[in-house]
Formats: C-alpha cells, structure tokens, sequence
C-alpha cells in the first residue's frame, strides 16, 4: 500500500513538472514573438518618423526663413524703409513670401495609428519608451492642426494682383507689374503681412520642432531596438 502511495505521489510530482514546463516553454514562446513584433513594430515607427524628417528637413526651413525675409522686405517698403531697384525682382520677392501658405502637412503615422487602435502599444515593454512615442505624436498633431489652422488671405491676395504661368513663373507683365505696386500700399495688406508672418514663425518653428524630435527618437528607439532580444 505504502509502494503504491509513493509511486501516486512521484506520478502526481512528474506530472505538476510536466504542466511547469510545459507553461515555462508557452511563456518563453510567448515572449520571444513578442520581442519579435516590438522590435518589427519598432522598426516600422522608425521607418515613418524618418519619413517625418525627410519633410521636415534643413531646405525647407531654409525656405521659411526666405519667406520671412521677404515678407519683411515687403513692410519695410510699405514703410517708406525699402527703395526698390529691381521692381521685377521686389515683386518677385514679394511672391516669394506666399510660399508655403497652404503647406499640406505630409505625415506617416500609420504604424502609430496601428498600435492605438489595436492596444497593441503595450507590446513595447518600456513605459518610458510608449511615453516618448506617445508625446511624439501628440506634439505633432497638435502642431500641425495650430499650423493648418492659421491660415491667411495673403496668397490669394497676390494671385489676384497678377498671372501665374507655370513655364515662366518669374514673368510679370509691366501692366500686372503696375497694378501690384499700387496694391501693395494698401491698409489691407500690410495687415496681410503681419497675418503672414506670424504664420510664418509658427511654421518654422513647427519644423525646427519637427525635424529635431524626430531626430532624437529616432536615435532612442534604435538604441531600444538593439536591447530588445
């Protein structure tokens, strides 16, 4: 009787290893396809923000600051502070300041999009790391809704002061040439250019913003990606 208990007991032992191990290996299993999908997830995050970067990149901030140079050339002269020289080139200039008035903001958040929606962005491990991503997007949708929603009149004002041909962009006809410079003492657009230009420090910000904490993330997330196993 005594046999057979022990050998009761050493059965039920083996089999209570038995449903450890086997739990032990489902979690290990577990574990490493989840490693696999964070670090796939980490690698598609990166591929988007980089994306983010490529918009936000050096020349098109070099861009704004022409802009903003030439929406400050343009008061200057609405201010008797500018004599003209090259009245094709000013009004050129002058132009040059509607550049950017209606930029489409182009963003990549679908791998960011996929985590929220699914609740799969708790498959990434670290808290510190889901925080970053989360103040990421947050910051840059909150931008860009401030930037798509400051819009000014100041492009269609001067589309509607001269032609625009595609092949010859830089052309103004000496009639149009006429009639702008006349325009351009006017209350209302000089009001259009203080418009604009808060616009236009807004924007440049934005994309400072933009390229620099792409940046970084990009650099956390890869340092990440490498201590995942």
């Amino acid at each position: 009787m005594k046999r057979y208990l022990i050998y009761a007991i050493v059965e039920i032992l083996l089999i209570v290893i038995g449903i450890l191990l086997a739990l032990s290996l489902n979690t290990w299993q577990n574990n490493n396809i989840n490693s696999t999908i964070e670090k796939d997830y980490i690698s598609d995050l990166i591929i988007d923000i980089r994306q983010d970067t490529s918009y936000f990149n050096d020349r098109r901030i070099k861009n704004i600051k022409t802009k903003i140079e030439a929406l400050n050339q343009a008061k200057a002269y609405l201010l008797g502070n500018y004599q003209i020289n090259d009245t094709l080139l000013f009004l050129n200039k002058v132009g040059y300041g509607a550049r950017y008035s209606r930029v489409v903001a182009t963003s990549n958040s679908s791998t960011y999009t996929e985590l929220v929606s699914t609740g799969n962005l708790r498959i990434i491990k670290d808290k510190e790391i889901r925080k970053e991503i989360i103040n990421y997007y947050g910051s840059k949708d909150a931008a860009t809704k401030t930037v798509q929603g400051s819009k000014t009149g100041y492009l269609d004002y001067i589309n509607s002061l001269r032609s625009f041909k595609k092949d010859t962009p830089n052309q103004i006809s000496i009639s149009d040439q006429r009639r702008m410079l006349k325009k351009l003492n006017e209350d209302r657009f000089y009001g259009l250019i203080n418009q604009e230009l808060t616009f236009a420090d807004g924007l440049e910000i934005h994309f400072k913003k933009g390229l620099e904490n792409g940046k970084k993330l990009i650099e956390i997330l890869q340092a990440y990606s490498n201590k995942i196993n």
